[in-house]
């Protein structure tokens, strides 16, 4: 009977589909040719999803605060693929369901804070015999692959690993901008010597070596999603992570730390999230078209210090193709992962960065 109810079940479920990265992994998905089902709040908007899409794909509307309708979603699928951020404001009630409803979990988070909450749950995900899967998006499968492939050239045990990532054209969307800005009052924070410490964002400096068409830049530290999956795919005693910035924001870093803390104030924060509803919802196509990024990690080691690059076209569009395979994969038949997992435990390195070369993919070890 239970192996009737499985072979019943879609493969994948989107959830939060209407938002602007959904719309993008649903026609990935459709591109793939994937059975799958949309799922969110509006029904309006799935409609329009729907019609936009081109092809009939079964809808369901599931309310955050109505837990019913989110476990019936949840258990019309193998995988849920959680698309609705914040996800420190909205993902638990959706993890909640996937876990009621015997169903692998994924999201495209890139919260650190949301992610260590995950990573909680390992215990609640084995006993359920599913995977809670956080950020197989831009945030972290690239740089949570770089961190791994850097770290086996170097050897275990792992002292130290850094990684940084840039990006070239584009901006971000909404749902970006808004974790960005609920994220801020809490500032940075690294990993170091196996313990999470909370410091000011930008407090280390890196020029690190990205591959062209970026080129070297000068990077500052970060709260990046790495930091809650690189300690567990790596075994890295200490890891910091790194974004560019042009040169000029350089001189305005000593005034970020009590900036992003105004944002924590109530009025502050109000005022920002009214600002970020008047923003474009994201890059156009031909943004997006024109964007490039690219990724450096280093690890240090037994074999010395070892780096491995990872270059890309768009990071939204990398999203929706890295969300769509990974969801894929863990909704196969022989998938056997259990447990909160990151990208790398679950799928592997090597085979999630070979799976995505067609997209325009490239990496490698640095000389």
């Amino acid at each position: 009977m239970k192996r009737e109810r499985e072979q019943e079940r879609l493969p994948i479920v989107v959830y939060g589909a209407t938002g602007f990265t959904g719309r993008l992994v649903a026609a990935e998905l459709v591109r793939r040719r994937v059975p799958f089902a949309l799922a969110g709040r509006d029904p309006a908007k799935l409609a329009a999803l729907v019609g936009a899409l081109g092809r009939p794909v079964e809808t369901m509307v599931a309310a955050l605060d109505a837990p019913a309708e989110l476990e019936r979603m949840a258990a019309r699928a193998r995988v849920v693929l959680d698309c609705a951020g914040p996800f420190i404001r909205y993902g638990r009630a959706v993890q909640d369901a996937a876990l009621a409803a015997r169903s692998h979990f994924l999201d495209i988070t890139g919260e650190a804070d949301y992610m260590l909450s995950t990573r909680a749950r390992d215990a609640e995900a084995r006993s359920a015999g599913v995977a809670l899967i956080n950020a197989v998006g831009f945030d972290v499968v690239p740089t949570d692959a770089a961190a791994v492939l850097a770290s086996e050239a170097a050897g275990a045990p792992i002292q130290e690993l850094r990684i940084a990532f840039a990006t070239r054209g584009g901006r971000p969307t909404q749902g970006t901008t808004r974790s960005a800005l609920l994220g801020a009052p809490h500032g940075g924070m690294a990993y170091v010597d196996r313990t999470y410490r909370v410091e000011p964002v930008g407090s280390r400096r890196w020029e690190a070596p990205f591959p062209e068409p970026i080129g070297r830049r000068m990077c500052v530290s970060v709260p990046w999603g790495d930091l809650a999956t690189a300690p567990r795919s790596t075994g890295a005693a200490s890891v910091r992570t790194y974004m560019a910035v042009p040169p000029r924001l350089l001189r305005w870093l000593p005034f970020a730390g009590p900036g992003a803390r105004l944002l924590g104030l109530g009025p502050m924060r109000r005022l920002a999230e009214r600002w970020v509803s008047t923003l474009p919802e994201g890059p156009s196509e031909e943004e997006r078209a024109r964007s490039r990024f690219a990724v450096y990690a280093e690890a240090r080691g037994r074999e010395g210090t070892r780096a491995v690059w990872v270059t890309g076209g768009d990071g939204y569009d990398f999203t929706a193709s890295a969300a769509a395979w990974c969801a894929e994969a863990a909704a196969a038949p022989d998938f056997a992962g259990c447990g909160a997992l990151t990208p790398s435990q679950a799928f592997g390195a090597r085979r999630m960065l070979e799976a995505l070369e067609p997209t325009g993919v490239r990496w490698g070890q640095a000389s």
